[in-house]
């Protein structure tokens, strides 16, 4: 993969397809024949934006929750298909659901969002069954490494949709919100911002300070990516306020109220709307809480509750997500900088499709059509980009950095990890006169367990940082049962990473007791990810447990195993 830093320019080369299209002729609008109010805004909504009246799709089903997803083939995915075959399913680039459509689908175990199904709807990205997380990232998703303040070039959606081998994915929005009015004033908010200009105030909720010893993995990459979103709107020129403390904004010791806010990202409060804001005409704003959009219709929750107080574009998850699948606002808040509309700002900024996420709003919504601060021409910023940034085993990854500065005469550079012994960095390493920038290669041993190793990198007066993830190929060890009788039989299985290379993988075995017999090693075989092997027992005169090991390279991995007379 090939990254760029923040010279995030439009592709300028879009396919003559997309050029000659305009976007509002490539949305298509669905409405619930069980509710007039969905067709009023339906169709209120396709006034407002000159969206074709042949754009216009009918579902008749229920209009909130769907509890047997075997409705979903007949009353949802079905009509949508004939409907996009009808207006030329590659024309098509985003659905908008008007109010009182279905949002989520609870079946056979899975809580998924109707709308992250439907962008799929062809199921050429993954199979109907294929759940989210499991089919890995979507492939309009942009990669980052957000404390490395690297991120990839930015592409309209309508550019990657008309390239010859796209997958058939769409944008999905829904206008909707407690009430119908609600739902309508989406779209004349977004319109009057994008007549006025978005102004206002900008909102920044960590939950820990952000500083260069901060790793950009778990809950630290949520509070990287927000607080990135807030030096890019620093960068825009809003007058930005961050909030490191723990709590939220409004609650003690943040006792701040967020008035007139045109801009927010931040976290965590479960399952309910923090009213502390006033939000400006056209706002964007993105809570990262498990349960923000379980009900868009009910303002106890982020979502509903900001709808009604008058947010113009958000997003949620149904129920209880992983953070890395919920939306990104450094991408997001960048995108739209770069002169983006929300729907594909938002959807370059979302790292999984047929998953837990809703958006509402208007897709077309352009804050910033001829981009803003420095994102209007090039500009210059430092940063420092590690690849592969995700490491299994030992190898070798490679590391490329650019400072801010130019430089006039010779620039030494030092290089310092949290974990200097599992990583070599080099030494003795020197800028030449102006040369602002540098690459390298850095050698990783195996680890014993997974780790993220912070890699700081510092010339003159700036100092950069970035994470390293690396993980051992032993993942698991795992028994058939936990306990056994005497002269009994047990299977353990071991599981790696991934398929073993074309020898295989040598496993080392260890028995903690001679009443637990194992073989010395297991060969996981090329191609394969897990082996098994025997553990037999010996009689014993008393209860006794013995501990099993697996051993490759530096990783080892432990299970108990209970052996009674």
């Amino acid at each position: 993969m090939k990254l760029f830093f923040l010279s995030l320019l439009l592709a300028s080369g879009a396919s003559l397809a997309a050029a000659e299209i305009p976007l509002n002729e490539r949305v298509m609008v669905v409405y619930n024949a069980n509710s007039d109010e969905s067709q009023r805004v339906a169709k209120y909504y396709m006034a407002k934006r000159d969206i074709p009246k042949t754009n216009l799709c009918k579902i008749d089903t229920i209009k909130d929750s769907i509890d047997d997803g075997s409705i979903f083939e007949p009353e949802i995915k079905k009509p949508l298909r004939s409907c996009l075959d009808k207006l030329g399913k590659q024309k098509i680039l985003y659905i908008v659901f008007s109010f009182e459509t279905p949002y989520v689908i609870r079946h056979q175990g899975h809580t998924v969002a109707v709308d992250q199904l439907v962008s799929d709807i062809w199921d050429e990205f993954t199979a109907p069954a294929t759940v989210g997380r499991e089919a890995g990232d979507q492939p309009y998703f942009g990669k980052a490494e957000a404390q490395g303040n690297v991120y990839e070039s930015f592409v309209p959606f309508a550019t990657y949709r008309d390239s010859p081998k796209a997958k058939t994915i769409y944008s999905v929005w829904r206008l909707d919100g407690p009430t119908a009015e609600i739902a309508k004033s989406l779209v004349d908010k977004a319109l009057l911002a994008e007549k006025d200009g978005l102004k206002g105030k900008s909102y920044f909720d960590l939950t820990v300070p952000i500083h260069q010893n901060v790793v950009d993995s778990g809950y630290g990459a949520g509070n990287w990516s927000i607080y990135q979103a807030s030096v890019f709107a620093k960068r825009a020129g809003f007058d930005v306020t961050l909030d490191e403390k723990e709590t939220e904004f409004g609650t003690s010791p943040s006792q701040l109220r967020c008035e007139n806010a045109a801009l927010y990202a931040g976290w965590y409060s479960l399952a309910h709307y923090n009213d502390v804001f006033s939000w400006a005409p056209g706002a964007i704003g993105f809570h990262l809480d498990s349960a923000s959009a379980t009900n868009p219709r009910n303002m106890s929750n982020w979502a509903g509750g900001a709808l009604q107080r008058g947010i113009t574009v958000t997003s949620g998850s149904v129920t209880e997500p992983f953070l890395e699948g919920l939306v990104h606002p450094d991408r997001i808040f960048l995108y739209l900088f770069n002169g983006a509309n929300v729907g594909d700002a938002v959807l370059r900024g979302t790292r999984w499709i047929k998953w837990m996420i809703i958006n509402l709003g208007d897709p077309l919504y352009r804050p910033f059509p001829n981009r803003i601060g420095p994102y209007a021409g090039p500009h210059q910023e430092a940063w420092f980009g590690i690849s592969p940034v995700n490491l299994v085993g030992e190898g070798t990854v490679t590391a490329q950095f650019a400072l801010a500065e130019k430089r006039t005469s010779t620039t030494p550079v030092t290089f310092k990890s949290n974990y200097p012994a599992l990583v070599n960095l080099p030494t003795n390493v020197t800028l030449p006169p102006e040369a602002n920038g540098g690459k390298f290669e850095i050698a990783v041993k195996p680890p014993e367990e997974a780790v993220n190793v912070l890699i700081t990198i510092t010339a003159g007066n700036e100092t950069l940082s970035n994470t390293l993830n690396v993980f051992p190929i032993l993942t698991n060890l795992t028994l058939s049962q936990p306990s056994m009788q005497s002269n009994g039989l047990v299977t353990g299985t071991v599981s790696i990473a991934f398929p073993a290379k074309q020898l295989g993988f040598t496993i080392y075995l260890k028995s903690s007791s001679p009443a637990a017999i194992v073989p010395d090693e297991i060969k996981i075989p090329a191609g394969a990810t897990t082996a098994t092997f025997p553990i037999t027992a010996k009689p014993v005169a008393a209860e006794t447990t013995a501990t099993i090991t697996a051993k490759f390279d530096s990783a080892a991995k432990t299970a108990q195993l209970k052996i009674t007379p």
